[in-house]
């Protein structure tokens, strides 16, 4: 056996004294193959060509890899005698296919699908019959299926009647049904060689005689019908195309469109039917084909008959519109329902999402508004990492019952729908309680529910029902359920499985002790003690910190954050109290770098002293020294941070603190804690804890 035809070396220019290189003589036969997120059937196709061809037989195979995210480049790019085409994305089969066939050399060429493995001498038994034959424009073998058994892979030529019967599955009415049944060539006889209108092109061996110079296939069929139209082409030309029971080759039909999700390859195809149909017959038949489609579409939606495609996409595909090639990727989804909007960035389910996008996509769903919105709209905002902003139907969805269905429900729907482009698991996510409601129709396969706060504390307490009843439902429906700190694993209800700490962390890079210093800040008077975040009655400490003030007038206090009349009350009339308007998240390194220390004069007792503050981390990472009361989360905190409870303690603390400032393996030491408990830390935790759930499942 010959092998794989060499591959010309590329020309650097033409040298006097050295004589150009021999031209490599073109091979025998092309074989053009493309890859999409079929690594393991590829190979097995790669490695069926060398016994497919005899000794004399010259062959070079090209390959073009659509963007797969399988590892099938790595595979390609490491197999011999390959010459690999890489994609960024998904370009399509057609045009994937054009793009081998120009990098080709042979007088013929072999179309072969990933999920073909040839038997022996199969290509050579083609290439053979076509040199017999100078009229056959093609040849394809016979194909056996999985289980060894014969599948037929011929048609006829579509006719418009034919198109009838396969778009609104009338092919059971009279004279459609002859039709029909001449297209799929029900009555042939494929034990010896014959001629047929339209082999299949997973494994077809086509002359470039009969080929376009630089295209095999029309791109306006990416997906589907590029082989009906090609079969047409060729007719209409006046070539012949065979098939030959001599050469078999064994089939894993569909194996890359088994990928794509069903309203995907339903688009698909009636789009590439649609558009068939309209470069092949008259307009009035178009119009009829369309018109008969949207009722059988519409009587298969009110009848609940599988198949139908949303009217979105239904009215896309009857004017041609595939919509977008699916991207590639596989990865699982992560679908987190959040308590926030993307835009607030600062927040523990932020940090979470960019993690988890190391090894899965994630959908952060922002809940509701608190006034009505129509426009459901997603969009990427970063690698792997989509935004949607779902519908609010009715306000007030957070006070009242059946307004949160309501609006959970139509935003799951839009979700969903929109997540059924795309293939891949899913993991529901949820981090507010009353996002259960939707969380139930979105098609996970695992729930995860994760505790930052206990949200029922956030609202009045006349709708505190509302909201606890939600957490027990989300607390219940999870495979995993995770909390902020251990003091909060006690205080979430009754759960399938024992809920796991997972504490808060930081980015130890957005809070580096280098970096600028806001300048207003450090013209304060020093020792200068801050604190950024909300100042209320819930979780604030006004009375703490006022006291401490009025016994260290010395020490000037800045605090930032938004502030409610009753929280910042206590501090009114307090000259070394500044209080500053909130400012954006990506201001608060630059504000803390001119502290002295900084503080978390928190409420102990009640209904806060659960939390896990991340500033705590964010203080430690820009080298500060922190002061706080002695929350249960902070005494057990891997880092240093001085606790008082009361104002002589806290003051006692502050001193201790500011006594360490300046020292420079002091500051290591709390850079390094915060390195410890970094977000990418937290990231590689739970990554962790989903693949466990994954294998438990």
């Amino acid at each position: 056996m010959t092998g794989p035809a060499g591959i010309p070396p590329a020309r650097t220019g033409d040298r006097p004294d050295r004589p150009a290189p021999p031209r490599t003589p073109p091979p025998d036969v092309s074989v053009l193959l493309v890859s999409w997120n079929t690594r393991d059937k590829t190979r097995n196709c790669l490695e069926s060509l060398p016994a497919a061809m005899t000794d004399a037989l010259r062959y070079e195979v090209v390959v073009v890899d659509n963007g797969s995210a399988d590892g099938s480049v790595e595979m390609l790019a490491a197999y011999p005698g390959v010459r690999l085409i890489r994609n960024n994305r998904n370009l399509g089969y057609a045009e994937a296919v054009n793009q081998a066939y120009r990098n080709s050399r042979s007088d013929l060429v072999l179309l072969l699908n990933s999920d073909v493995r040839c038997q022996p001498e199969t290509v050579s038994t083609l290439v053979d019959f076509l040199r017999q034959r100078p009229a056959a424009g093609g040849v394809g073998p016979q194909y056996l299926d999985e289980f060894g058994e014969i599948e037929p892979h011929y048609l006829g030529l579509l006719s418009f009647r034919a198109a009838l019967g396969l778009a609104a599955g009338l092919r059971w009415l009279p004279g459609l049904r002859e039709a029909w049944l001449a297209y799929q060539l029900a009555d042939g006889d494929f034990d010896h060689p014959r001629t047929v209108p339209q082999p299949a092109a997973s494994c077809l061996l086509l002359r470039r005689e009969a080929l376009e110079p630089n295209r095999v296939f029309d791109e306006d069929f990416p997906l589907y019908f590029n082989d009906v139209r090609l079969a047409h082409r060729l007719a209409t030309l006046g070539w012949q195309l065979w098939m030959t029971p001599d050469a078999v080759v064994n089939h894993d039909r569909g194996s890359s469109t088994r990928l794509l999700d069903s309203a995907t390859r339903s688009r698909h195809h009636l789009s590439g039917l649609v558009r068939y149909v309209a470069q092949t017959q008259p307009r009035h038949r178009l119009r009829l084909l369309q018109a008969l489609t949207l009722v059988d579409r519409q009587l298969r939606w009110v009848f609940r008959i599988r198949g139908q495609l949303g009217l979105r996409d239904l009215f896309a595909a009857l004017r041609g519109d595939a919509g977008p090639l699916p991207s590639g990727d596989l990865r699982d989804w992560v679908v987190m329902l959040s308590g926030v909007d993307w835009s607030t960035e600062a927040h523990r389910q932020h940090a979470l999402a960019r993690e988890l996008v190391a090894d899965r996509r994630v959908l952060f769903v922002e809940p509701p508004g608190q006034r009505p919105r129509w426009r459901f709209t997603v969009r990427q905002i970063a690698p792997s990492l989509w935004r949607a902003v779902p519908p609010t139907v009715l306000p007030a969805g957070r006070q009242l019952p059946p307004v949160n269905w309501i609006n959970r429900r139509i935003g799951a729907l839009l979700v969903r729908r929109w997540l059924d482009r795309f293939p891949g698991r899913r993991l529901v996510w949820i981090d507010e309680d009353l996002s259960v409601t939707a969380s139930r129709h979105l098609g996970g396969e695992a729930v995860i529910y994760d505790g930052a706060d206990l949200d029922w504390t956030f609202t009045r307490w006349w709708n505190r029902w509302h909201v606890r009843r939600g957490m027990r439902s989300a607390v219940g429906a999870a495979d995993l359920v995770l909390a902020s700190s251990p003091a909060l694993v006690q205080r979430l209800p009754a759960a399938r499985r024992p809920p796991v700490s997972l504490p808060n962390g930081c980015d130890p890079e957005q809070f580096s002790p280098s970096g600028p210093v806001a300048q207003w800040a450090r013209q304060l008077p020093h020792p200068l003690l801050g604190y950024v975040g909300a100042v209320d009655t819930r979780a604030f400490d006004a009375e703490l910190v006022a006291e401490v003030a009025r016994l260290r007038p010395d020490w000037t206090f800045l605090i930032v954050g938004p502030s409610t009349p009753a929280g910042r009350a206590p501090l009114a009339g307090l000259a070394n109290v500044l209080l500053r308007d909130p400012v954006e998240f990506a201001e608060v390194p630059a504000i803390l770098r001119a502290c002295d220390a900084c503080l978390i004069p928190y409420r102990l007792g009640g209904l806060i002293d659960y939390v896990h503050p991340k500033k705590a981390y964010e203080y430690l990472a820009l080298g500060k020294p922190v002061v706080a009361t002695p929350l249960p989360a902070l005494e057990r905190l891997d880092g240093p941070v001085h606790l008082g409870a009361g104002p002589t303690a806290f003051v006692a603390a502050i001193e201790e603190a500011l006594g360490s400032s300046q020292c420079p393996d002091a500051s290591a030491l709390r850079r390094e804690a915060a390195v410890r408990n970094s977000w990418s830390a937290r990231g590689v935790q739970l990554r962790d804890l989903i693949a466990g759930l994954a294998a438990g499942r």
